[in-house]
């Protein structure tokens, strides 16, 4: 499935996943509550390697762009991506 997401960091795999999921639930109690983490090598449009703490899944770039002001807000650098397997 392809899909929108909003990349909120990303974490090399050597670092262990505890790493990455201290960040997703940083994110989810401030407020973003559809993140998560993946793994990078797992999708195809992704580089291999990283953890990715993600913001939410979104159908359209519009989608992922709109919300993309609330999670700049915890994640500054945050910013939008196509994943696709």
């Amino acid at each position: 499935r392809d899909a929108w997401t909003i990349v909120l960091a990303s974490l090399p795999e050597s670092g262990g996943r505890a790493a990455a999921e201290a960040q997703a639930r940083r994110a989810r109690a401030a407020g973003l509550s559809g993140a998560g983490v993946l793994r990078s090598s797992d999708f195809a449009s992704l580089n291999p390697g990283y953890y990715v703490v993600f913001a939410a899944v979104f159908d359209s770039l519009d989608a992922a762009a709109g919300a993309l002001p609330d999670a700049r807000a915890a994640f500054p650098t945050a910013y939008t991506r196509r994943v696709s397997g």
